[in-house]
This record gives structure tokens, C-alpha cells and sequence, in this order.
């Protein structure tokens, strides 16, 4: 057993051991505080030239009816079809028997054969296509002369036919405009036999339609006076959204036109597929774009009296005017590319504590954020 005054003094010397140690750790935690993670801080970024925008890429339909403006009149079997893509005066349609089927601007459906001595409307039109080729000269006065003869049998040797003059029913179909993307019919395909009275050729009404169907949801994100850039080839045309409707699947239909409310093609519709309905890419702006000096968003407050400044790296405050803004990007007039601007927060440059910084300038508290998010 330890004496009475030994076990005393082990004691004080423990109670004494344990006193340092938190006076130790004490001071430790006092002279190394853990960082606060909403501790504000001050960082300065360079003034850069940028782009801002958003756009959605979406599909838009294409509408235009089709009718029928040709029907075979040739008996036979089918020998070639041609490209119908972009057909123009006095194009092949497609070959029976080797004998082509060539397309003729007109309203009036070439009914009959023609030769010498006829005379009529349809006899007017094929004179017109006759000229616009280069094998008539003259006017169009809808008989079927000597010359038209002569111009015919010059256009058949070109095509390799026997120059008979005359035009049997068939070899022309009236389309009303061209050039124009036709459509051929079920019954003309190679090796085909036909009878006769099969339908021919397809032209479009000229009836087009664009419109843009999206969900609900893609619709929220759609402003009413956003644009719409509908791509064909290598066409752009621009389109702004007309009425809406619901469908029975919960979509939403924007109707389409153009901005002085014409369609959307303008006078480039024949360049459309020859198709009653297709799908084009389009891109509905969201965000308008503009270029220039840009900051981060956290860098623009607004005054009480709703200007926006920023706070320059020497202390001083700038007006600015927020051109527009996306994806925490503000472009903003007033300042010049290669200057410095503040913004003061936490680690994602939002103010810590829920404001701006003090203002250097005046020792006043800044004003709010400025309502220039994306």
C-alpha cells in the first residue's frame, strides 16, 4: 500500500496531467478554427468576350396534300421511272415501252392526241412548252400547225423517239406548276404492266403547312414570342408560333408561319420533299443570342431604383446594362474585355449570407442580386 501523502501526491500530479492536456487541446482548437463552409469570399474574374443564348432542337412537321394531275395513258409495261425530286418542263417522268412520259406546265389534262389540224387550249400549252424548250418560235395561238409539227419531231429526235410529229395520248402530262417535286403513282415502278388509266403522277395543292408539336412539359419551356429556325437542306427559314391545341395525347400543336404571316418556305416550297407529310429539324430560340463583354451572373447587383452595376477590382461600382443572360453567364454593356469585376460568396459565387458585399465606395451595404439569371 502507498502511504496516505504518496497516494495524494500521484493524484495532483494526474488531475495537473489531464488540466495541461485540455489546456493544450484548448488551444489548438482555438488558434486553428475549422473553416466555415458558408464563409464569404471575394474573387475577382477577367471581363471575356462571350456568347449567350439557348436554344431546343426539335422536330417540325410538314403538311402539303397531294392530287393527282396525270393517269397513265400509254399501255404497257413500265421501262425506267426517273428521279421526280425537282421536275421542270419537259422532264421524263417515267417510260412505257421505252416511249417517255414528259411533263408539261398546264391546267387543262391533255385528253386526247394531237396532230396537225387540232386546235384548243391543250394544244396552247404544249406550244408553251415547245417554246420554253427552244424548239418553237412565236405565240402560243393553240393551233397545230406546220411549225408546232416541226417543233415536235425536233424534240422527239432529241429524245431518241421517232420523229412522227404528233403527240399520242399519254406522252404529256399537265402538271399546273413546275418546277415542282412530284410524286408518281403506286402503279408506276419498273416492270410494271400497265393498262392504262392508272394514276400517274402526284403534284403537291400547294396547301403547305409547318407546325411544331411538343409535350406539355417542352411546351412550359417555349415563350409565346419565341422563334423558330426550321432547316432543309441547306435552306433556313424563319418561323414565329401561331395558334396552339391540345391533342387527346396531352402533345401540344403550334401552328407555324412565317414572321409577316405567309408560309413558313416562302417561295422555296417546291424544294420540299415530294412527300404528304415529313419531318424537318428545327430550332426553337429560348433565349435570344448575343455576343459581347461578359461576367458571371453573381457578379451583377441591382440598385433600388433597378439599375444594374458591378464591383470593379479597384472598389469602384460600374453601371452596366444586362444584354442577356444564360447558363450563369451575363453579356452586359459598359465594360470593356480585359477588366476585372468582384464577386463575393460562397464556393458556387452565391453571397454566403444571402446579400452582396459591402460596397468599398461608400461603406454602405450593396443592393440585391440583379434578376439576370438564366
Amino acid at each position: 500500500r502507498l502511504p496516505r501523502v504518496s497516494r495524494w501526491i500521484a493524484g495532483t500530479v494526474v488531475v495537473l496531467a489531464l488540466a495541461g492536456a485540455a489546456y493544450w487541446a484548448g488551444r489548438v482548437t482555438v488558434g486553428s478554427p475549422v473553416a466555415d463552409p458558408g464563409e464569404v469570399r471575394t474573387v475577382t474574374y477577367d471581363v471575356v468576350e462571350a456568347t449567350v443564348g439557348r436554344a431546343l432542337s426539335l422536330n417540325v412537321t410538314v403538311e402539303q396534300p397531294f392530287v393527282v394531275v396525270g393517269y397513265n395513258g400509254l399501255p404497257g409495261t413500265v421501262t425506267s421511272v426517273a428521279d421526280t425530286g425537282e421536275v421542270d418542263e419537259g422532264d421524263v417522268l417515267y417510260t412505257v415501252d421505252t416511249v417517255p412520259v414528259r411533263a408539261v406546265t398546264g391546267t387543262v389534262p391533255f385528253w386526247r392526241p394531237l396532230g396537225p389540224g387540232d386546235d384548243g387550249d391543250d394544244v396552247a400549252q404544249l406550244q408553251r412548252a415547245l417554246m420554253d424548250l427552244g424548239y418553237l418560235a412565236g405565240e402560243a395561238d393553240g393551233r397545230f400547225g406546220s411549225g408546232t409539227a416541226e417543233a415536235v419531231r425536233a424534240w422527239q429526235r432529241d429524245l431518241g423517239m421517232e420523229p412522227t410529229g404528233t403527240v399520242r395520248l399519254g406522252e404529256v402530262v399537265a402538271v399546273p406548276v413546275l418546277p415542282a417535286r412530284l410524286k408518281l403513282g403506286e402503279a408506276i415502278v419498273p416492270a410494271a404492266r400497265l393498262a392504262g388509266g392508272e394514276p400517274a403522277v402526284y403534284a403537291p395543292t400547294g396547301e403547305v403547312s409547318f407546325a411544331l408539336v411538343v409535350s406539355d412539359s417542352q411546351a412550359g419551356l417555349i415563350p409565346p414570342d419565341a422563334t423558330v429556325t426550321v432547316e432543309h437542306e441547306d435552306r433556313r427559314w424563319t418561323a414565329v408560333l401561331g395558334e396552339s391545341e391540345f391533342g387527346e395525347d396531352g402533345s401540344v400543336r403550334f401552328a407555324l408561319t412565317a414572321p409577316d404571316g405567309g408560309v413558313v418556305c416562302g417561295d422555296e416550297c417546291a424544294s420540299l420533299p415530294a412527300e404528304e407529310r415529313v419531318s424537318l429539324r428545327g430550332q426553337v430560340t429560348i433565349v435570344p443570342e448575343v455576343t459581347g463583354p461578359s461576367v458571371p451572373v453573381g457578379a451583377v447587383r441591382t440598385g433600388p431604383d433597378g439599375q444594374a452595376w458591378v464591383l470593379m477590382a479597384d472598389g469602384t461600382r460600374r453601371t452596366v446594362t444586362v444584354l442577356g443572360s444564360s447558363g450563369g453567364v451575363a453579356v452586359v454593356s459598359g465594360l470593356t474585355v480585359g477588366e476585372r469585376v468582384v464577386v463575393t460568396g460562397g464556393a458556387d459565387g452565391v453571397p454566403a449570407d444571402g446579400g452582396p458585399p459591402e460596397d468599398p465606395t461608400d461603406g454602405s451595404p450593396a443592393e440585391g442580386d440583379a434578376g439576370a439569371g438564366g
